[in-house]
């Protein structure tokens, strides 16, 4: 098949040899996966090759930036490259478009890949499945892991409507009526990990805790109570049906200002239904 006009010889080029673009799409890059990007370069090379123009002795990169990175950081001397020439696409057009219709698979699609790959030619062993995939053990746990936990936040991950990060903090949340709660609030209104965690602390921490069994000795903690207090509904005060409940996103401040003197006014009409109890049983009468 001929060569197609925007195409250029491939080669292995120096690396000192190759200049970034002066104008980077990308103005910063995610860490972890630089260093996951580091790490398959070292394992396996530029897999993709990058693309370059050349001007005289020494080329510019127009679509590769952070494959060029990961080369530097894994100490490879060369890395593979197709050759533009000036007169050929321009290099802002290769960037844009290389950059625009890039789509990453995203964790949840790859943790299906890997349980595929893990049943079909692993026989249910991780470390094959690791030295098949030339990745880090951890790395793919992450992943298969997602399987384990709720198919809800797993089914939100694969849809892109949460991130990683927050479907690991959901699947840790052990009241599936909260986590149900705390995913609709993430999708709807865009929560962070941190945020899903300070939730998960607090649903804990407000959670009921058994007594620890009691011992043929004494015991000091045998005899405490568990905690008795609970998420509950701001206005029925109620911990029924978490799942129900809904996340308001709002300042502290603003709580104070606004809701709390709402809720106070609600309180305070309510508390005028005052319940009279008769022989016949309780009536309520409604102030005039």
């Amino acid at each position: 098949m001929p060569r197609s006009k925007t195409e250029g010889p491939y080669r292995d080029i120096p690396l000192n040899l190759i200049d970034p673009p002066p104008l980077p799409m990308r103005q910063t890059f995610d860490t972890q996966a630089m260093d996951e990007l580091t790490e398959s370069v070292q394992r396996m090379g530029v897999l993709q090759p990058i693309s370059v123009e050349q001007n005289g002795g020494r080329f510019q990169i127009q679509d590769g930036h952070r494959r060029y990175i990961a080369s530097e950081r894994a100490g490879r001397p060369t890395i593979p490259a197709v050759v533009r020439g000036v007169d050929q696409v321009s290099g802002e057009a290769v960037k844009v478009h290389a950059n625009l219709h890039r789509e990453d698979v995203n964790p949840g699609e790859q943790a299906v890949y890997f349980q595929q790959l893990l049943e079909s030619q692993c026989n249910g062993d991780v470390d094959r499945l690791c030295e098949l995939t030339s990745l880090r053990r951890p790395w793919v746990e992450e992943r298969l892991c997602l399987l384990a936990g709720d198919p809800d936040v797993l089914e939100a991950l694969r849809g892109r409507r949460i991130s990683f990060a927050v479907a690991k903090e959901l699947n840790r949340v052990k009241d599936r009526g909260y986590r149900m709660m705390y995913l609709d609030a993430a999708v709807r209104g865009g929560a962070s990990a941190r945020m899903v965690q300070e939730w998960r602390v607090k649903s804990e921490a407000f959670a009921p805790v058994e007594a620890p069994p009691p011992t043929t000795g004494e015991n000091q903690f045998t005899a405490l109570p568990p905690p008795i207090t609970q998420m509950c509904c701001l206005f029925c005060e109620s911990p029924a049906e978490p799942w129900e409940m809904e996340l308001v996103p709002m300042h502290r401040r603003c709580r104070a200002i606004f809701l709390d003197r709402i809720l106070a006014r609600l309180k305070a009409t309510l508390a005028g239904m005052v319940e009279e109890v008769t022989p016949h049983g309780p009536t309520t009468t409604r102030p005039q």
